[in-house]
């Protein structure tokens, strides 16, 4: 499998597909890999599923909640955050985010003025 990718789009280049009919009966669905198939991303990069349902505590040890919605909103992503019948949404920006540990599923989040307004 090729991959390549050109004007935000990512371009596959499957095995046994050999033309333009061939790959049109795979429009509209999902393809999937394992996961030790994923690349590497680069530092402060992570895969969606890695973050929903993601523990969320404030930089006091506050818990907020769990990541429900990864929202890619084109500037930066936006976090929805759910905790019983509350929700909350929070920009995934450097000033606001202050660790994410995929290991253990939890992130850290500075509470700037207004944020969980």
């Amino acid at each position: 499998m090729d991959v390549w990718f050109r004007k935000d789009m990512v371009y596959l280049m499957l095995e046994n597909i050999n033309d333009m009919n061939a790959a049109e009966s795979f429009k509209d669905t999902y393809i999937s890999i394992y996961e030790d198939q994923l690349r590497e991303l680069p530092q402060d990069s992570y895969y969606l599923f890695d973050l929903e349902g993601m523990e969320v505590f404030s930089t006091e040890g506050e818990h907020l909640g769990k990541i429900d919605i990864v929202y890619q909103t084109g500037a930066n992503d936006v976090y929805e955050i759910v905790n019983g019948n509350k929700s909350f949404l929070i920009p995934a920006v450097k000033e606001v985010v202050k660790e994410v540990d995929i290991k253990n599923k939890k992130m850290v989040i500075n509470i700037i003025e207004g944020l969980l307004e």
